[in-house]
This record gives C-alpha cells, structure tokens and sequence, in this order.
C-alpha cells in the first residue's frame, strides 16, 4: 500500500510540475543553507582523523599570563612551565606540549627554498592523536630525551624530497640542520589545526626554541593539548591543575603565571572561546540558534503559500475521489505522502548543494582555503536528519492543515470548488 502511495505521489509530482519544482527547490535551499553553517561547526568541532579523540580533549593555546610588579606579558608557556604545571597532572591520560615553525626543508646536495610548516612535539603527541603511518614509526622516548634528531613526514613531503613514501632512514635538512626520517604519514588536513604539520620532530632537538624563554624561564613558545579518560574529567583536571601552577608559582621570586580560562574544550572553541576570553553556551545558541531557526524558516514560510494554494486546487478532484468512496484517511495520507517525497528529494539535494556550496566557497567560509576536506569530518547523518524532520514537519503542516479542511468539506461542495466550509 505504502509503495502505492508513494508512486502515486510520483505522478502527482510529473503533473504540477511547477509546483513540485518550487517546493522541492524550497526545501533544498533550506537544507542547504542550515547544513553549510553545521558544517563549519562539525569541521571545528567534530572527531576525525587523527584528531580522533576531540571530545576528550583540553587545549592551552595563545592563553598565558606571566605578571609581575614590572608588567605583564601573554601569549604561550616555556617547556619548563609545561614540565611543571602540565606533565606532573596525574588525571589526563596524556598530555603534549608543542609549538610550529615555518622552515625550508632540503636534502643533501640539493638546496630547496620551499618553507613547511614544521611542529616540535614529544612523545606524549604520538598517544594524543592516531596518525596514518605510511612507512616507520613515530620517534621514542629515548630519542627525544637523548635529542636525537628524528623527523616524521607527511606523505607530501615525502614525495617531494624523494618521490616515494618509502622514505624511512633517508635524511632531510631542516633550516641547515639534519634529521633523519623515522616515519612517513597520511597527509593532514588544516582542519585538524593542532596535529597538522608537515614535518613532526622532538622540539629536544632545537637549542634555540628551548632557550627563548623570558619571565624567569615561564613565557616561551610551547601550547598544551591534553587527553582525558573521559570528559567526566575536565573539572577535576582543571581542579588538579590550580594546585600544580599554586605549586610552581611559590618557587619563582618576581613572576606569576596563570592561563586564564584555560584549558578549554574543544566544544569551547567550537562556539568560538579562546583561553584568554570564554564564550557561554547560552550567548552562542542565541546567536547561531536564530541564524539556523532564520535561515530554516524563511524559505520555508515562503514554500507555505506555494503549498497551500496547491493543495486548494486540488478541492475538485478530492470531491471527485470521495464520490468513488474515498475515506478521509486516504485522502490525506495521498498528500502527505506527497509532501514526504517532496521533502525527501529537496532533503537529498539540499545535503549535495551544502557539499558543493563549502568546497567553492572555502575562501571565505573557512580559515584556510586550501583546508582538506573529507568524509569523517563532513558526513553527520543526525545533523542532516533533525534538518530534514524539521522541514519535514513544516512541509506537511503547509499541506496538512488545508488537506484536512477540504476533506471534511461536503462532496457537493468540493466538487463546485466552493469557497465556503461546512
């Protein structure tokens, strides 16, 4: 029966061509419009290769204060207050510190101008985040403690220098400096803004990054990401984390460090708080919740009339139906199963248009416009399905409501096309 219906809404659709058109363009350009927001979020906010583990997540980045009776600076932490305040938490499951540098990368004999970006990591980044790994393995511990000059590169890098991924063991000049390659990775995508880089070695390595400390040695160049067991332990993190900074500043004689609202989550950065200032969740939903209910509504409201006035023009025929001895169940279940259809294909279309909408319009859309974008970070099936039920919900009551009057109507009356309802 069900199968029926819907061929039977098929045929409704050939028939009103313009109508059909109108209302599945409606509803595609809703969809669209709400899936290309929700898209930005998701790409900000959602878990996906090798940021995997974004919802257990804390980051300190760009958010430290070092004060003293002399002034103050911000910006990021030394390695030593890393080691201090952050490697001495007992509650995250791993915890890195790391920084980036733009280098030219060469190889022997042959001098290349080209600059990279380069990430200085410690071990600590390899449990953090799930690289793809081409060729080798990630540097050890012993590597970076000893500062042995190790490099990861990303699949790119690797074709570039050699033109194969079959790089392990073959050496690579960072800035007159040479390392050795240990491992080659799937390339990253800028999305994910904390693991990407093109080259990963053991800031152990770079004297000069190690020194450039100032504020008895706690401003330096180095950020934190941590990993919780689970999110039920950010408060407790945090909490656990004010005693150790209590504990570092009571050794230092002129200078105080603290990290503001930091760390936060990834969802925090999502709706848009940065270390040194945090958005609430309720300010965030009443800006973006109003832009999606607006930009949902207003294609929709004007599909509304489109519908209405069709439906009406169908009185005639609904009389016709109900003279055969159609029920009032069928006659209304004929047209919503109509609009289900209608939904159903401008639903389909809206998620491609989305797609295409983000990737021509990266430029402005997004930070980086030349960000790698993919399935795991773009496809949310219940994202895409609350804005389908949504439109789906307007869609039916556009065409149920006046669907329900006329079906009450008299057959007399349906058939005149009459105005007037019993």
């Amino acid at each position: 029966m069900i199968k029926q219906y819907f061929k039977q809404a098929f045929y409704m659709l050939k028939e009103n061509r313009l109508v059909s058109v109108i209302s599945i363009a409606g509803t595609a350009i809703s969809i669209a419009m709400v899936m290309s927001v929700v898209l930005i979020f998701q790409i900000q906010f959602a878990s996906f290769s090798p940021e995997v583990n974004r919802d257990r997540m804390l980051y300190v980045d760009a958010g430290t204060e070092v004060r003293s009776d002399n002034g103050w600076s911000r910006g990021n932490m030394s390695v030593e207050a890393a080691k201090e305040c952050f490697y001495t938490l007992k509650l995250p499951e791993a915890v890195s510190a790391y920084t980036s540098q733009s280098k030219p990368l060469s190889i022997p004999g042959k001098r290349m101008y080209k600059t990279y970006s380069i990430k200085y990591v410690d071990p600590g980044f390899w449990k953090i985040f799930s690289f793809r790994f081409l060729d080798g393995k990630p540097f050890t511990q012993a590597d970076f403690d000893s500062a042995i000059p190790q490099a990861v590169v990303s699949r790119t890098v690797a074709q570039k220098l050699y033109g194969t991924t079959e790089a392990v063991g073959k050496p690579v000049i960072i800035d007159l400096s040479t390392y050795t390659i240990c491992g080659v990775v799937e390339d990253v995508s800028r999305a994910a803004d904390t693991a990407y880089g093109d080259v990963w070695t053991p800031y152990t390595t770079d004297r000069i990054l190690l020194n450039n400390t100032s504020s008895e040695n706690m401003s330096g160049a180095f950020s934190i990401c941590i990993l919780a067991k689970n999110s039920n332990d950010f408060e407790p993190i945090r909490a656990e984390l004010l005693g150790q900074i209590a504990r570092y500043n009571a050794t230092k004689k002129e200078c105080q460090i603290n990290f503001f609202h930091n760390p936060i989550s990834r969802f925090d950065m999502a709706i848009g708080s940065i270390g040194q200032y945090k958005v609430e969740l309720k300010d965030f939903l009443a800006e973006t919740g109003g832009l999606l209910l607006f930009l949902l509504l207003v294609p929709a409201l004007n599909l509304l009339g489109v519908t209405y006035s069709a439906v009406q023009k169908r009185r005639a025929e609904m009389g016709v139906r109900k003279a055969f001895g159609a029920t009032f169940g069928v006659l209304i279940r004929q047209v919503l199963y109509e609009n289900c259809l209608i939904t159903l294909l401008g639903g389909v279309i809206g998620l491609i248009l989305s797609f295409i909408m983000l990737f021509l319009c990266k430029e402005f859309l997004l930070k980086d416009s030349d960000t790698m974008l993919n399935g795991d970070m773009l496809f949310q099936p219940l994202v895409f399905l609350a804005a389908l039920l949504f439109s789906l919900l307007l869609n039916l009551l556009s065409a149920g409501i006046p669907a329900i009057r006329i079906a009450r109507q008299q057959i007399v009356s349906s058939l005149k096309d009459n105005e007037e309802y019993d």
